[in-house]
């Protein structure tokens, strides 16, 4: 695999720049034709992992979308947009997505095609830690994958980029499943490589939206961060050690780049080219970014009662103040470990209340919340543990 990377500037979403982006990016990589034939079929795998605006810079933009698109027409193949969101994989709940983030507006102007296969497909795969993985069939009927990402940060993973954007090839409430079953973070990231090795041969190229990014609480709740470039690869892992760079975050410190040491991505000494634009013209050194998430058990010699409080004390936990909670109860049907139940008081006001002895620290609850009700908060010993850490990350 090739570890190339192109980085372009792009100041903002003005279609016409994002389309010259586009355009020299290829070129930089050698050409659209090394990415995709006349006549192929590509799948552009987008995030839409949230009903919000394109301008709330929770999903990919749809100016990106659209400058692919236009360069995969050039060369006389075709494309289709598709994913599968925080919910139900079908034509009703997807319909809301493709009309809020732009997608729907696309199909309607320039005739892009929205998928409309709504079935999935178990894959086998020669994975770390999966043999068997359930995949959108559109994807695997396509003759080639373009990842169209966001470059965000992530509460469990630390940032969103190239590599976790294709956990939205596994359908629908399936993901909630895999979190239950890849409980830490260095499972939980080797089967994200496992996803990557069900597209072998046909997962092509990778496209980073980092004209405005997300920092704070991504990856759907942070805020729009002005970073100005579009980061372009074969390589999901080099993709990404670029986007954390642009972040100021250090790329060892994230585990998903750990993995893709571990099997062959990127050498030890992350070593590739970076084509197009230096790299430290883009960082920003005040960029909130987040520290990955590890939840580690602590004194499970103690009695119960002292383990949840040494637990509270040493790690983070997602938190849903009740007076906020609108009760709509998405966060308990997601929640991969049953840890979330939705209670009544004597009003009449349903809230959600969270079982932290259950709890693994994915955050689902946090992404998938409509109303950015929950928050993730650190205890004090936790926070003294990433004190240096946080430190290191600032200085790198």
């Amino acid at each position: 695999m090739k570890n190339d990377v192109a980085l372009i500037e792009c100041c903002d979403y003005d279609q016409q720049k994002v389309d010259d982006a586009i355009t020299k990016g290829f070129k930089l990589l050698g050409g659209i034709e090394n990415f995709v034939k006349k006549g192929q079929m590509v799948a552009l795998k987008v995030n839409l992992v949230h009903k919000a605006p394109p301008q709330d810079a929770v999903t990919t933009h749809p100016a990106v979308v659209l400058a692919v698109f236009k360069a995969i027409k050039q060369v006389g193949a075709d494309c289709f947009v598709v994913d599968s969101a925080g919910g139900p994989y079908n034509a009703n709940f997807m319909e809301g997505l493709y009309k809020v983030c732009g997608m729907r507006q696309l199909n309607e102007k320039y005739g892009l095609k929205i998928n409309d296969n709504y079935d999935s497909f178990e894959m086998e795969v020669d994975g770390v830690v999966s043999k068997k993985i359930p995949v959108l069939d559109a994807l695997v009927k396509a003759d080639v994958i373009f990842n169209l990402c966001k470059l965000k940060t992530h509460g469990y993973t630390g940032i969103s980029n190239a590599v976790k954007n294709m956990y939205g090839a596994i359908p629908g409430m399936t993901k909630v499943e895999f979190h239950g079953r890849f409980q830490s973070l260095e499972t939980f990231n080797q089967n994200l490589f496992d996803i990557h090795k069900c597209f072998e041969g046909k997962l092509n190229l990778h496209i980073s939206d980092a004209i405005v990014g997300m920092e704070g609480a991504g990856p759907t709740h942070g805020t729009p961060r002005k970073i100005g470039a579009i980061i372009m690869g074969a390589n999901p892992a080099s993709v990404d050690v670029v986007g954390a760079k642009i972040m100021n975050v250090n790329p060892i410190a994230l585990p998903t780049i750990k993995v893709a040491q571990e099997r062959g991505f990127l050498n030890e000494n992350l070593e590739f080219n970076v084509l197009g634009e230096p790299v430290e013209k883009f960082v920003i050194k005040d960029y909130k970014s987040i520290t990955p998430n590890g939840f580690t058990p602590f004194g499970s010699g103690l009695p119960k009662f002292l383990q949840r409080w040494v637990n509270s004390w040493a790690n983070q936990k997602p938190v849903i103040p009740c007076k906020k909670c609108r009760g709509c109860g998405k966060c308990e049907q997601h929640c991969p470990q049953k840890a979330i139940t939705m209670k009544t008081n004597k009003k009449g006001k349903r809230y959600a209340v969270i079982d932290t002895s259950k709890c693994i620290r994915c955050f689902c609850c946090q992404e998938l919340c409509p109303f950015d009700v929950v928050k993730i908060k650190s205890g004090w010993f936790y926070k003294l543990r990433h004190r240096k850490d946080a430190k290191k990350q600032k200085n790198n």
